[in-house]
């Protein structure tokens, strides 16, 4: 009998459990990739994306994260996402980095393909998207990015590597000391860590033509860095806060974050 014949010569319209599952769920990943990707409509690009990558990591102390993009043939890093950390975060009993929420995570959103966007929105199916983290360091943890529907948080999740990440950074020591953390999340891509399938095709999630993503994310002292004296809300951080880097290019107008 044929796909969809009911034995009386007659097609039937009723797909298959299988088939009507599968349909299901794409319809679900669609409905949430659409909503992600509608985040970015009536916000104005945060001004955080002005930041240049070597003014904030040109100098010695950021010299092995250079050599590691480097290594790893990146393209140049691009800022998608900054922020007050929450204390709450150097809890290492969470396992997690916690990430944008809505339209504060949209540059995150804009910088994914539709693939790995679907990577993370169906983790429940595909373990979630690979991304390579490189510390200020250049030291390598590996995460995998989902999508919290819940909270409308992206999350970096990886138990081992998130403890290992937090205490190379010194984030947990710092928040028990007290001092005020500002996080700065920048993408890249990379065609040395391009994800490949059966037969050596891209695999779902690795379909840019720059490669694979990847993340670099640092963390300030508002204090030490001088950025304390500006107030903080819990949607817009000011320019000036965000171009200490541009020491006589300072500015009063509020970023939407």
């Amino acid at each position: 009998m044929s796909s969809g014949d009911n034995g009386s010569g007659v097609f039937s319209s009723v797909k298959p459990p299988a088939e009507e599952k599968e349909a299901r769920r794409l319809r679900s990943n669609g409905a949430w990739k659409a909503e992600l990707r509608g985040f970015g409509s009536g916000h104005a690009p945060a001004n955080y994306l002005k930041l240049r990558f070597d003014d904030v990591c040109g100098g010695d102390g950021c010299a092995a994260l250079r050599a590691e993009l480097a290594a790893l043939g990146a393209t140049a890093p691009s800022c998608v996402y900054a922020r007050k950390l929450p204390a709450a975060q150097a809890d290492l009993r969470h396992g997690r980095l916690s990430v944008g929420g809505k339209h504060l995570g949209r540059h995150i959103t804009e910088a994914l393909t539709d693939g790995e966007l679907d990577a993370i929105i169906d983790d429940d199916r595909t373990g979630g998207l690979d991304v390579l983290v490189l510390g200020r360091d250049g030291q390598r943890y590996g995460f995998k990015c989902v999508y919290a529907e819940d909270t409308g948080f992206y999350r970096l999740t990886g138990a081992a590597e998130y403890e290992r990440f937090m205490a190379d950074s010194n984030v947990v020591k710092d928040v028990e000391e007290g001092k005020e953390l500002f996080m700065e999340l920048w993408a890249f891509r990379t065609p040395a860590l391009r994800r490949k399938g059966g037969g050596g095709r891209p695999s779902v999630g690795g379909d840019h033509p720059d490669g694979a993503l990847g993340m670099v994310i640092l963390f300030f002292d508002l204090d030490a860095d001088g950025l304390g004296d500006e107030l903080f809300d819990d949607d817009s951080i000011t320019i000036k806060q965000l171009l200490r880097h541009y020491p006589n290019k300072g500015s009063e107008e509020e970023a939407t974050n």
